[in-house]
């Protein structure tokens, strides 16, 4: 289990910004050896069934070369042309066999870790400290357990291969002491046997290799990347915002938000009506002007309780309908228009604000 320096442990995975960021700066779970094998068996395989095309390619042009130079005059124009044609000959003889080995070593690679650029790894930490400093590289190279375990890897696949090389040579010995005495002919097909069972043999044994250092490699990869409680929790800060900050901005909102509700009481409300104490709905009415009474404020609990004390100090008309009120609280929003279904309700609750008023103007 890794650690930290402070002895913190590393215990959870990474989170999905941490491989994020990790990816930017070119880390990723990738096996070397994944690539070696394919460039070494596909490379081997694709390099001998191109070798016949190639030899013949070559000995045509020899020929051609060779008949055609009884007529050549040297001169530096001459041999500046067969220099040109020489490079591209060999260009269009082996560039086709390049490419195809390339394609499939550039497969190998988007297949373990996907096409990305990691524009991070090429300037995260190019300081001059880094570029001056070249004990910390040999630190790093010389004086970590990586770099040990790279090198135990690196002695066993050299052994395992090099016994395999040695027993295909092995078979192959005797016959290589007679080749003298071998028809010319049995050179290439003694040739091309060796080289075949070299590649599938050393080709499949760096494959399994390859497999197995892939898995590895994922296993390492997902441990480098783990992270410490303190480092999630930081992490989460950074994303999400600070709780604290996070609660003392919806306290804010909150107390703005009372106000404009309050505002709305004290500048547009005709009636409140109440469940007496849990609910509070302001609702206004202007008979010529609107189809329908409107909601422009509502609560419940601490803010009905601030809504009923701002209609007190304004003289607004406080009605005690407690079904109504209910209803109106949650089927209609703020600044929404009541629904038909309230209308008759509604009706008489504004039909005895305005007989109140027009009793009080009678009295005053």
């Amino acid at each position: 289990m890794a650690e930290t320096p402070e002895g913190r442990e590393k215990t959870e995975p990474a989170t999905p910004r941490r491989l994020s960021e990790a990816r930017q700066r070119g880390q990723v779970a990738k096996s070397i050896d994944v690539t070696t094998a394919v460039m070494l068996t596909l490379g081997g395989f694709i390099t001998l069934l191109f070798m016949n095309y190639i030899v013949m390619n070559l000995q045509g042009y020899f020929k051609s070369s060779i008949s055609d130079s009884f007529y050549i005059k040297i001169t530096e124009e001459e041999v500046k042309n067969i220099f040109v044609g020489a490079v591209w000959f060999l260009a269009r003889t082996i560039l086709p066999m390049l490419g195809l080995i390339y394609f499939f070593i550039l497969a190998s690679e988007i297949s373990q870790v996907g096409f990305h650029i990691a524009s991070k790894k090429f300037t995260k930490g190019l300081n001059f400290r880094t570029i001056f400093n070249p004990l910390s590289g040999l630190k790093r190279i010389f004086f970590s357990g990586r770099a040990y375990f790279e090198l135990i890897k690196s002695l066993f696949k050299l052994l395992i291969l090099g016994w395999v090389v040695y027993s295909i040579l092995k078979k192959y010995i005797v016959w290589d002491l007679n080749l003298v005495n071998q028809p010319i002919w049995q050179i290439p097909r003694l040739m091309f046997a060796v080289t075949f069972e070299l590649i599938s043999k050393v080709g499949v044994i760096y494959l399994l290799i390859a497999i197995a250092d892939f898995f590895y490699q994922k296993y390492r990869y997902k441990e480098d990347l783990k992270m410490t409680k303190e480092e999630v929790k930081e992490e989460a800060r950074q994303s999400e915002g600070d709780p604290m900050v996070k609660s003392r901005l919806r306290s804010i909102m909150r107390q703005r938000v009372r106000k404009i509700i309050l505002k709305n009481v004290q500048r547009r409300a005709d009636v409140v009506v109440t469940n007496p104490t849990h609910f509070a709905v302001a609702l206004e009415y202007k008979p010529y002007k609107m189809h329908a009474p409107v909601v422009v404020a509502k609560g419940v609990d601490y803010l009905a309780l601030k809504i009923r004390e701002e209609a007190l100090e304004n003289g607004i008309p406080i009605v005690e309908e407690p079904p109504l009120a209910q209803a109106l609280y949650y089927s209609v929003d703020v600044e929404e228009q009541i629904p038909e279904f309230l209308f008759k309700a509604v009706a008489q609750v504004l039909a005895y604000v305005y007989y109140l008023r027009t009793v009080k103007e009678h009295n005053n």
